[in-house]
């Protein structure tokens, strides 16, 4: 597995620390165990937390892609994340319930005239599977934070899941701004046209540098669920809102040709796929997939690979970290898991 650079260094704590004898607000002691925050940063982390809670209560960004629009094709009907939150978490629970999936490309949008065959569409429900994947695995992360112990083999284990979560999102977003987005503005001959998604990665961007550096550099014993779903609430809004709204973009690229397009995506494919590892980066793809998910009313074929090698990595290569993948939000063949009763 790649080693993913820890972007600060933690600050050192000592007995003699004035944080450990300061007596904390109920809000502080919240978050208490993020260890690896000094006072100050600790502070004004919780502050902006505080506010982004507050602010998506009031007016969350509308997200129209949810599991409801695949069965009522054509809705117009505007979502929040808080809201379909709420929805997901309805009986039966499933371990990928909590933030909305992406159900659709909105190809109402499109002009007839366009061929519905363009591969632009082809490209935008790719995205759609590639940003579900993210998806799923952060609602598990979410939905079973709170059920893993400290200092067990189960805590280790869900934070190797949440390393992989991490490197697969940062990989995502590092070969779309470093190759997929300028050679798209390339070919369209309009730079900065895809200025806004690159923006996106910021909002989220502070939020999740202190999710890797909790899920890389704490220890079982020191673990603890609420904190990590705490932090994941700091950054999630933000981040599913940018996973949705890239879509659309991608699905208005008609106006290009075709070929060179399926170039671009192809390049970019590989270079996201390159250095994956059969034992950790393959188990954890298979098992945050819904093989009866549909996009736009089509059941969705990805990852794209033959069933035999998928048999091999089930059956072989998953063995080895075996503990990770149980909390992913399917088994390896596919199937949505049951959120398990506390």
């Amino acid at each position: 597995m790649q080693t993913v650079p820890i972007i600060r260094e933690p600050t050192p704590r000592t007995a003699s620390s004035p944080t450990r004898s300061r007596s904390k607000s109920p809000t502080q002691k919240r978050y208490s165990h993020l260890l690896y925050l000094s006072e100050a940063e600790r502070q004004l982390y919780v502050s902006k937390m505080e506010k982004s809670s507050a602010s998506s209560l009031r007016s969350s960004n509308s997200v129209r892609s949810n599991r409801t629009a695949s069965s009522s094709a054509g809705s117009q009907t505007s979502t929040s994340t808080s809201v379909l939150s709420k929805l997901g978490m309805q009986v039966p629970r499933y371990v990928d319930d909590h933030y909305p999936l992406i159900a659709t490309i909105h190809l109402e949008n499109i002009p007839a005239s366009v061929p519905k065959d363009h591969p632009a569409f082809w490209c935008a429900r790719q995205m759609a599977q590639i940003h579900n994947t993210i998806i799923r695995a952060l609602n598990a992360s979410w939905n079973q934070a709170v059920l893993v112990q400290p200092d067990t083999q189960e805590a280790a284990d869900f934070l190797l899941f949440n390393q992989m979560l991490f490197n697969t999102l940062n990989h995502h977003h590092h070969v779309e701004d470093d190759y997929m987005f300028p050679a798209i503005e390339k070919l369209l001959g309009q730079p900065g046209a895809m200025e806004e998604n690159t923006k996106g990665h910021d909002s989220f961007a502070e939020g999740l540098t202190i999710f890797q550096k909790y899920v890389f550099i704490t220890k079982p014993a020191e673990y603890n669920g609420a904190t990590l779903r705490h932090i994941i609430e700091s950054f999630a809004p933000n981040l599913i809102q940018h996973l949705h709204d890239e879509i659309p973009t991608l699905a208005n690229l008609h106006t290009l040709d075709g070929k060179e397009l399926i170039k671009i995506w192809k390049h970019a494919e590989h270079m996201a796929t390159k250095d994956n590892s059969l034992y950790t980066d393959a188990p954890w793809t298979l098992g945050c997939q819904d093989k009866s998910f549909t996009i736009d009313g089509e059941k969705c074929g990805f990852p794209n690979v033959p069933w035999v090698i998928e048999a091999v990595i089930r059956n072989w290569h998953a063995k080895k970290y075996a503990g990770a993948w149980k909390f992913c939000p399917s088994d390896l063949s596919g199937r949505r898991r049951l959120l398990p009763v506390a």
